[in-house]
């Protein structure tokens, strides 16, 4: 019998049902240092997607973020008109 091994998104390590898309995502805990913009030039290498990860948690004021929030970080959005777009 072959085990097949699937990954585990951080919505149902929580105990709340999530999306497909939802397993590519990271979950990053902030620190008292850490701005929305730090983590966008982190993960995307970009800092102007931190809206991305702003609607993604449901973040209304970014300058609001205690230390010790979890936040998920969704995959880099598909940028229009580049190589990637399909």
């Amino acid at each position: 019998m072959a085990w097949q091994v699937r990954s585990i998104s951080p919505y149902e390590r929580w105990g709340e049902p999530g999306s497909a898309s939802a397993a590519l995502m990271r979950e990053h805990i902030c620190n008292a240092t850490e701005t929305l913009t730090g983590l966008a030039h982190r993960y995307y290498g970009d800092w102007r997607l931190w809206r991305v990860i702003a609607d993604a948690n449901g973040i209304i004021d970014p300058r609001r973020i205690a230390p010790g929030t979890r936040l998920l970080i969704p995959p880099r959005p598909i940028e229009r008109g580049t190589f990637e777009s399909v």
